[in-house]
């Protein structure tokens, strides 16, 4: 047999589609001349530990089953690593797998994955975390927040988050510093920092960010009343975000968030994380991951 392929996948991901994705892998796989091992993850973390684990298999392909927080799991253990990711988007946002256009199709999915083109993307770090669409400790947090607390893991739930979120945010204050250069010192609604031009389900907050271009896209959006989170909604649907003049859009290569909370929550990936910290360094690592995507 040729090329090892290890799929890791998350069961309950696209309302239980990964216990079907299985027995499609299953099937379309054992057909052609490929050695191959399937894995379920059973609880948060697990997909990095299944990944770490099979690196000793030597494997030419590891391939994420799952929705962002998955792919974000598996491909922490494969930065700077020669093994390609491979992704097939069976989740709710699926944020990287859009810029990557990686096929919504399971059947393109499993031929692209067979093609094997590789193309290598730039990875985000924050703090000692990796990620490769975006994170943010403004309001957006506390959407993925929210929404991992709902049972209704569609665009209706993420919705139902984010209006609530809008009801209740309080802006926070940060002391941020970019490039060890200029520093934003002020009360923000909104701060942002993305390695993908889509944040899921067709939202992007940084529409012209590039996954290899060796920067990140940083967005801070000063604290905002009503009215004004209504028309940041608006600008964010129109792709027009730096027509506001509360906003600050720029590239940079680092970020430092100061905050006197030694408690902050942040969304990494499209999850929700939580900071025990009052500091928080965002960088981006140029070329750090292989992944896999259509011809």
């Amino acid at each position: 047999m040729k090329n090892k392929i290890i799929f890791i996948i998350n069961p309950i991901a696209g309302k239980g589609k990964g216990r079907m994705i299985e027995t499609e892998i299953q099937s379309y796989f054992s057909q052609k001349n490929i050695d191959f091992e399937t894995f379920l993850t059973e609880s948060i973390g697990h997909a990095t530990e299944i990944t770490n684990q099979v690196l000793t298999k030597n494997p030419d392909i590891i391939v994420a089953c799952g929705g962002d927080g998955t792919i974000n799991e598996v491909a922490q253990a494969l930065v700077g690593s020669n093994v390609a990711l491979g992704i097939i988007p069976i989740g709710s946002g699926n944020g990287l797998a859009a810029n990557l256009h990686i096929p919504k199709s399971t059947e393109k999915a499993f031929e692209m994955i067979l093609n094997a083109k590789i193309n290598k993307i730039d990875a985000g770090k924050i703090n000692e975390k990796y990620f490769f669409s975006n994170m943010g400790l403004g309001i957006d947090a506390d959407v993925i927040n929210n929404y991992a607390q709902t049972k209704t893991r569609n665009f209706l739930g993420y919705v139902t988050a984010s209006t609530k979120a809008i009801f209740n945010f309080q802006p926070k204050k940060f002391s941020i510093e970019l490039d060890n250069e200029h520093t934003l010192d002020d009360d923000f609604y909104f701060v942002f920092c993305s390695n993908s031009n889509e944040a899921g389900y067709g939202i992007s907050f940084s529409p012209n960010a590039k996954l290899n271009d060796g920067k990140l896209d940083f967005l801070a959006v000063k604290k905002l009343n009503f009215i004004q989170q209504i028309q940041f909604s608006a600008n964010v649907l129109g792709k027009r975000i730096e027509k506001m003049k509360q906003a600050k859009v720029l590239q940079v290569n680092s970020v430092k968030f100061n905050s006197k909370q030694t408690k902050t929550i942040a969304q990494v990936d499209g999850e929700a994380v939580i900071f025990n910290q009052n500091s928080i360094e965002v960088s981006i690592i140029p070329n750090a991951l292989n992944v896999i995507v259509p011809n």
